[in-house]
């Protein structure tokens, strides 16, 4: 009876000790990775109101055409076809331009529409692209505790360490038919 508590209590004793070691060791050995991902979000669609336009600079080119009939080089102001003018004032376009298209920021897209000589409105297609970091936590020593029971009458107690996937295990182990008692020491590997 004497055996079978000193058994006891050095059992209880190991797995404390186990414990404690395990739980105070196993948080120094902690190794950290950071992964950057970078996500596409929502497209986003509006349209710039156009009275927000605000003219930066306005100026009159000097409009020239070059006169190739004379040996010498002249420069003759013509006179403007009015009705083709007109026709293309009042012709209304619209414009796609792409002003850019990144990994890490994303893609905008303007569609400007020009009328009457002016721009009447600018609608806008931006699709972002959102940048996560993630910080991966990984144990590299992790301790852990262990059982047995086996078919044959075997009965196992025990702990062992995992140093990143490969582990070590100490079990002991007693025989319940015969009494015996003896010791197991394992390798594993986690996966």
């Amino acid at each position: 009876m004497k055996k079978a508590l000193t058994i006891s209590v050095l059992i209880l004793v190991c797995l404390i000790i186990d414990y404690g070691l395990g739980f105070y060791i196993g948080r120094y050995y902690i190794k950290e990775s950071t992964v950057t991902k970078y996500i596409t979000g929502e497209t986003i669609t509006g349209s710039v109101d156009s009275s927000k336009f605000e003219l930066v600079k306005e100026e009159k080119p000097e409009i020239q055409y070059r006169d190739t009939g004379s040996t010498k080089i002249k420069y003759v102001n013509l006179p403007a076809d009015t009705a083709a003018i007109i026709a293309d004032w009042e012709l209304k376009r619209t414009y796609k331009a792409m002003v850019f298209e990144s990994d890490t920021l994303g893609k905008l897209e303007i569609f400007p529409t020009i009328q009457y000589n002016r721009l009447t409105g600018l609608d806008y297609n931006f699709t972002p692209t959102i940048r996560n970091n993630y910080i991966i936590k990984t144990k590299v020593l992790q301790p852990f505790l262990s059982g047995s029971y086996s078919t044959l009458g075997y009965v196992g107690v025990g702990g062992g360490v995992f140093y990143h996937k490969l582990g070590v295990e100490y079990q002991y182990q007693l025989d319940c038919k015969s009494g015996g008692r003896g010791h197991m020491i394992g390798g594993k590997w986690m996966f």
